[in-house]
Parts: structure tokens; sequence; C-alpha cells
């Protein structure tokens, strides 16, 4: 009966907002929510959210009396500002009002805050009953048609907690993303945690407007700390080349090991090479936590018929338990080994087999 209800009052709020000629395309009561399909010019504004929470609070908070009535159904179309859908009704035909008794007049324009619908449906006697009503998603169904979710009662109670509580959350991870951050693992965890707070946001049973904004803000902090993340693998890559280049001469092949480095900068440091010393064929290999190792290479261009770089990965990866992939010039992969001298033997051996 509290969905039936919330769905009589959604709908006459949203004629007020959208204008009187907003049809009900569709709905579907259940236990825990109900569903309203809309007829709309395009996705509905946050604005326009705010303006339908409004309605239905006063409609909600004036605790109106809900009336019913059978009537003849050539009588029941004469009803002024009566909704009906496209179905086929009986006659005599159920009719539900909302704030007014059937039989007194009713706005058509959509500016009086009442119901009148044809409908076999069993509803609450007064609609302060509902308590609390909170639309938590809006999506277009096809060019023209809205489909809204909303929950009522104690759900929607929570609902509006969960928002505020998530509010409080993004609040603070705003405040703590604001300082640069001084390494490369802790630009990657802010990162994560923006990730994590995103999906969290994204499946929670919240207002639909506060969804919106908050997801608005983790877009822009994730553009941020993945900005953040690129420049310091930049400057990792550039530094750990240098340490690699130092210690080796110039040579058409170059195996190594560079610790604790994630496989972005790995990817970077290879690239870099590649334009350092073309002729150059190399593999960079880093353990992990959980004892992962991560590689990966790149091949000089005189030698991708003989030795592809994707093969060469699969081998020294098909060695760890792992897998890998990628083109002739460059491949990355993972695999499992707590002894790392013995994969960069096995990756030399393969390499010069080839070369």
């Amino acid at each position: 009966m509290v969905k039936h209800t919330a769905t009589h009052l959604l709908m006459a709020a949203l004629c007020r907002v959208l204008g009187p000629r907003t049809q009900q395309r569709g709905s579907h009561v259940a236990a825990q929510r109900l569903r309203l399909d809309v007829s709309v010019k395009g996705p509905l504004t946050d604005g326009q959210l705010a303006e339908l929470d409004a309605a239905v609070q006063a409609l909600i908070g004036r605790d109106e009396e809900v009336h019913t009535a059978e009537l003849p159904l050539h009588q029941a179309l004469q009803i002024t500002g009566l909704r009906k859908t496209n179905e086929v009704y009986l006659d005599p035909v159920r009719v539900v009002s909302i704030g007014a008794h059937v039989e007194e007049p009713h706005s058509s324009d959509g500016t009086q805050h009442t119901s009148v619908e044809l409908c076999c449906g069993t509803h609450l006697l007064r609609t302060g009953l509902i308590q609390d009503l909170v639309i938590v998603s809006e999506r277009q169904l096809a060019k023209g048609i809205s489909r809204l979710i909303a929950v009522t009662g104690q759900d929607a109670k929570q609902a509006r907690a969960m928002g505020s509580a998530l509010c409080e959350e993004v609040d603070s991870l705003c405040e703590r993303s604001q300082a640069a951050p001084a390494s490369l693992p802790v630009a990657q965890r802010q990162a994560k945690d923006i990730g994590r707070l995103t999906d969290v946001v994204d499946g929670a049973t919240v207002p639909q407007r506060e969804r919106r904004q908050l997801q608005q803000r983790l877009r822009a902090l994730q553009r941020v700390a993945n900005t953040r993340v690129r420049r310091l693998e930049d400057q990792a890559a550039a530094v750990q080349l240098r340490v690699v280049l130092a210690q080796s001469p110039d040579q058409m092949l170059l195996v190594d090991m560079i610790p604790g480095q994630p496989v972005t900068v790995l990817g970077k440091m290879v690239k870099l090479l590649s334009v350092e010393r073309p002729h150059c064929s190399v593999m960079l290999l880093s353990s992990q936590p959980g004892g992962k190792v991560v590689c990966v290479c790149g091949v000089a261009q005189d030698l991708r018929n003989n030795l592809p770089a994707v093969d060469w990965a699969l081998a020294v990866c098909a060695g760890m338990g792992g897998n890998a992939g990628g083109s002739a010039h460059i491949a990355k992969g993972i695999g499992n080994s707590s002894n790392l001298e013995e994969v960069i033997q096995m990756a030399v051996q393969y390499a010069r087999s080839r070369m």
C-alpha cells in the first residue's frame, strides 16, 4: 500500500515540476522500492530532482487524505485533471484521489497539489503514513522516457543518512588530497582510495541528486590523482633508468631487476630506453607483494622477427607460472617466483638463443 500511494504522489509531483503533459509510461511496486517510467524531454536536472523532493515532502507533510470511489467509466473520464494510462479499464472503474474528494474539481494545469487517477490497487488512508520518499535512481530508458526508482519510509531515511555519511567521506578525502603526495606509493594509494569510494557511491542507495554531486566531485579528484601518479611515475622511470644505464655498458641485451617498482614504471623505463638505446633489447623485472613478479620487455627493431617481445615475455612468465601479452615491440606479464636470479638467467638464455 505504501509504495502504491507513493507512486501516485510522485506522479503528481512530476506533473507539477515537469508540466501537466508528463505521462506515466509504466510502473512497478515491490517490497523494497517503487519504479516509475515517465515521458520526459531529457534527463532530470539536479534542480528538478530537488523540486520533486520538495513537492513530495510537502504532500507527505500535509498528511492528505486518500479518497476512493467507484464510478461508471464514462463519468470517471469526465473528471477534470484525471490522469490515466493506456490500459483497458473495467466499467465501473475505481477512482483514487489524494487531497480532495473524487467529486471535487481537480486542477488540469498541474498547479494544485492533488492527484486523481483510475486505479484498482490498495492504498493508504493518508499520505503522512508514507513518512518519507527518496528518488535513488534516474536514468534514460529510451529517448523521451526516464525511469525513476524510489524508496519510502525507513528505507528513505536510511538513504538520506547514507548520503550524508558519504558526503562526509568525500569531504575528508578532498581535504587529504589537497597536499601533493610525497612519493609514488602514497599517490597510488590516494588514487585507489578515490576509486574505491567512487564504487561505493555508484552502488549505494542514496538520493540521486546527492549521488550525482558526489560523483562529479570524485571524478575531479580522480583526474588530479591520476595526473599526480603519472608525473611521479615519469620521474621514477627517469631516475631508475639513469641508474640502470650507469651500471650497464652499451650492449645489445639488458635484463635487470628493479626492486619495488610497479609495472607502469617498468613500461615507461622500457620506452625511454628504446629511445636512448634503440639497438638494445631489454627486459626489466620487479618483485611485488605476495611473491608476484612483474616484467616488461622491449625488443630492438632488427630483432623482432626472431625475438618477438610477446614471445619473450610469455616464455619467462610461463616459467613463473604466469602469463603475458603484448606485441613484437613491447610486452608485459606477471608470474610468481622467489628466485629472481633464476628468472633473470632464464630470460637471458631465451633471448640469446634467438638473437
